[in-house]
C-alpha cells in the first residue's frame, strides 16, 4: 500500500495529465474548426470571384455584340442601294447574336443589370426597325443615337455596381 502522500501525488499527477490532455484536445478542436472556417471562406471567395468573372464576360460580350450592331447600323445608313441587301442580312445576324447575349446577361443577373441590358437591346432593335421602314429623319436618327448612348451608359453603370458588390478576394 502506498503512503497517503504518494497517493495524492499520483492522483494530482494523473489529474494534471488528464487536464493537460483535455486542454490540448480542446485547443486542437478549436484550431481544426478555425481551419475549416478559413477553408470554407476561401471556397466562398473563389466561387464569388468565379461568378464575378462569368458576369463580367457576359456583360462584355453583350457590349461587343451591341457595338457590332451599332457599326452595322451606321454602315447601313451610309450605304448605297447595292450594299443595302448584304448589310440588312448582316444586321439581322448581328441583332440575333445580341439577343443571345442578352439571354446570358439575364441569366447571370442581377435584375437591375438585366433590365438595363434589355433597354439597350430594345433601343438597338427600335433603331433597326425604324431604319428598315425608311421613315427616319436625320434629327430622329441623332435623337435615337443619343438616347442609345445614354442607355448604354446606364448599362455600364449597372454592370459596374454589380461587379463591385460583394466581398473582394484577398
Amino acid at each position: 500500500m502506498l503512503p497517503m502522500s504518494d497517493s495524492w501525488s499520483t492522483l494530482i499527477g494523473a489529474g494534471a495529465a488528464i487536464a493537460g490532455a483535455a486542454l490540448a484536445g480542446g485547443f486542437t478542436l478549436l484550431k481544426g474548426r478555425q481551419e475549416n472556417a478559413d477553408k470554407e471562406r476561401d471556397r466562398l471567395e473563389q466561387r464569388l470571384t468565379h461568378h464575378r468573372a462569368i458576369r463580367r464576360d457576359a456583360y462584355l460580350d453583350l457590349l461587343n455584340k451591341a457595338e457590332e450592331v451599332d457599326d452595322l447600323q451606321r454602315d447601313y445608313l451610309a450605304a448605297d442601294g447595292a450594299a443595302i441587301g448584304e448589310l440588312r442580312v448582316a444586321l439581322s445576324t448581328a441583332s440575333s447574336k445580341l439577343h443571345q447575349s442578352l439571354k446570358v446577361v439575364r441569366m447571370e443577373g442581377p435584375a437591375h443589370v438585366a433590365e438595363a441590358a434589355q433597354r439597350l437591346v430594345d433601343s438597338y432593335a427600335e433603331l433597326s426597325g425604324r431604319m428598315g421602314g425608311g421613315d427616319l429623319t436625320l434629327g430622329e436618327l441623332l435623337t435615337t443615337r443619343i438616347e442609345t448612348l445614354r442607355i448604354q451608359d446606364e448599362f455600364l453603370t449597372a454592370t459596374a455596381s454589380a461587379l463591385d458588390s460583394g466581398p473582394r478576394p484577398r
